[in-house]
C-alpha cells in the first residue's frame, strides 16, 4: 500500500522486512505483533506532543524510526526520520511542528494496514 502523506512510500513492506531481518514470517508476525501493541502509545505521545520539549521529541522519534523500520513501516519509519532531522538542524517550530504532524499521519495509516 502507498500513501500520500511521506512521498509515496511503502505503508509496510512485510517481505523487504522479512529479507532484511533473516527471519521467518512466524518470527516477523511476533515482531509485527509488538509493534501493534506499542502503535496507540506512539501515536499518542506525538498527537498529544504539539509544541513538546525537542530533545524528547527528537530521541522518541529516533527510537521509532528504528522500530518501524525494523517492521517494514516505511513511511513511519520516513517521517521519523524527517522530525528527528529537523530537530537536529533546529529548522524552528513551524517545520518540526508540520513534520510531528506529517508523522502522526503516517502512524495513523499504519494503523489501518494493522487492522
Amino acid at each position: 500500500m502507498v500513501d500520500d502523506v511521506s512521498g509515496g512510500c511503502e505503508v509496510l513492506d512485510r517481505e523487504g522486512a522479512v529479507a532484511a531481518l533473516g527471519i521467518d514470517m512466524e518470527s516477523y508476525a511476533a515482531l509485527l505483533e509488538l509493534m501493534r501493541k506499542e502503535l496507540g502509545e506512539w501515536t499518542d505521545f506525538f498527537t498529544a506532543a504539539v509544541g513538546g520539549n525537542p530533545d524528547t521529541l527528537r530521541a522518541k522519534a529516533h527510537r521509532l524510526k528504528s522500530d518501524a523500520a525494523n517492521v517494514g513501516a516505511l513511511c513511519v519509519s520516513q517521517a521519523a526520520s524527517r522530525l528527528e532531522q529537523c530537530i537536529r538542524d533546529q529548522a524552528g517550530d513551524a517545520v518540526i511542528e508540520s513534520r510531528r504532524s506529517r508523522l502522526v499521519k503516517a502512524l495513523w495509516e499504519l494503523f489501518e494496514v494493522l487492522e
